[in-house]
């Protein structure tokens, strides 16, 4: 049989997880210590930003998107990832999760539904932050109205959610992305240290674009 075709974006996604896993592979355990530090308070804000779209929003998603298969946030394949992302949710996977992930990305998509959408949902173990920072208009039309409080709690998520993709500061995105490239990481979603737009608002920041990262053995 020929193999299997697969698109452009599941292949750039194979090609960062297993420059992850294949650096991850080499770490010492202090170095993993390190890296599950540096990902600590990030993950503290997933976990009260989960707790938000469970209390608020997740029966109106269920019901409106996920049920219905007619979900604007997971009907296409392209969804945005950083590398961080991708690294984060490998530290909270079992080797079964990325194993069934890599499975998945490997043969072609032939749903109308993200790559990433299984039976129960979504296979990463901590999803993208541009998923989980994302709610329709409608979504938030009809919860806001129910709940007011939850706006205001929103745009504290917001706010939050800067501190650690923004780069007018040191961020963990980006610190994460550092710590990779010390090891001579290669990914497409390097977005951090490749991306035009993330460089110039950085530049503008006063923090450092052209820094030297030295690759350790």
């Amino acid at each position: 049989m020929p193999p299997t075709r697969i698109s452009d974006y599941n292949r750039d996604q194979l090609i960062s997880f297993q420059a992850i896993l294949d650096i991850m592979d080499k770490l010492s355990r202090e170095e993993m210590e390190e890296l599950k530090i540096m990902a600590r308070p990030y993950l503290v804000f997933r976990q009260r930003l989960d707790d938000y779209h469970s209390r608020y929003f997740s029966d109106y998603c269920r019901k409106a998107c996920f049920d219905t298969g007619l979900s604007a946030c997971c009907g296409f394949e392209s969804i945005i990832t950083f590398f961080s992302d991708q690294v984060i949710t490998v530290l909270g996977s079992e080797p079964e999760d990325i194993e069934t992930m890599i499975e998945t990305l490997s043969r072609s998509n032939n749903t109308r539904n993200c790559v990433y959408t299984g039976p129960n949902g979504c296979l990463w173990k901590v999803r993208p932050v541009s998923c989980a920072m994302f709610f329709c208009h409608e979504a938030k039309v009809s919860v806001f109205e129910s709940h007011p409080e939850a706006e205001s709690l929103w745009g504290m998520f917001l706010d939050q959610e800067r501190d650690f993709t923004w780069p007018t500061k040191v961020v963990v995105f980006d610190e994460i992305e550092k710590f990779f490239l010390r090891y001579g990481v290669s990914s497409p979603h390097l977005y951090f240290h490749r991306s035009p737009g993330l460089l110039k608002l950085k530049s503008e920041s006063g923090l450092a674009t052209e820094e030297t990262v030295r690759r350790k053995p």
